[in-house]
């Protein structure tokens, strides 16, 4: 008989709990910290909560980023339900500025485009159609292998983009002879490709964006 004893649920969701709320409500002076407010502390449980949320995975991890930003609005800006009692608190627009950043919505925008065309197949159907120009020569199959994985790092996330190629073309691969370096070759291009093309733009990388 299938035991209906959920781990998650019943021992590593009160454990978050019990921790969260241990460091929430214990005294300010037991964290031996000078100069520690009471909104401080609030926030080290709260990043507690949320490590251990997705430590364990308890819940989609999409769902612990939304709870989380909730539990701030609610417990640390200027607008919440609990308001410190030292006075100090954080403006809830300055809370949800950080998570409505403009570097943040180009990741989601980017993120989107790779979802979309992957849903839809125009990503391996580009890639096939723009390598049939280069023919059937290793060599000529390399360098379009590189420029169209460079193409495709420019628009979508570079590590998707690697990923789609490799499985693209494990088949190819698997056919190949396994002496010489044209296995070697073809596979070590396409994260070259997909680094060197995520380089330019800025949704190519997520490093870009926060360099820009």
């Amino acid at each position: 008989m299938k035991s209906n004893f959920n781990i998650k649920l019943y021992v590593l969701l009160p454990l978050t709990l019990i921790v969260s709320a241990i460091l929430w409500f214990l005294p300010l002076e037991c964290f031996g910290i000078e100069g520690l407010t009471e909104l401080q502390q609030r926030t080290m449980a709260v990043f507690a909560f949320a490590a251990l949320m997705w430590l364990f995975e308890i819940i989609a991890p999409w769902a612990t980023s939304v709870t989380t930003i909730v539990i701030l609005l609610f417990a640390v800006s200027d607008k919440g339900f609990v308001s410190p009692d030292d006075g100090v608190a954080v403006g809830y627009r300055e809370i949800l500025s950080s998570f409505a950043d403009p570097v943040i919505m180009l990741f989601l925008g980017g993120f989107v485009l790779a979802i979309c065309a992957n849903k839809v197949g125009i990503d391996k159907y580009l890639a096939r159609t723009m390598l049939r120009v280069f023919g059937t020569r290793p060599h000529f199959i390399l360098l379009g292998l590189l420029l169209v994985n460079g193409v495709f790092s420019m628009f979508m996330s570079n590590t998707a983009t690697a990923a789609m190629m490799l499985a693209f073309l494990a088949p190819m691969l698997a056919k190949m002879p396994e002496q010489g370096n044209g296995r070697v070759a073809l596979a070590l291009a396409i994260p070259i490709a997909a680094n060197i093309g995520g380089l330019g733009t800025p949704i190519g990388t997520p490093p870009n964006a926060i360099a820009l």
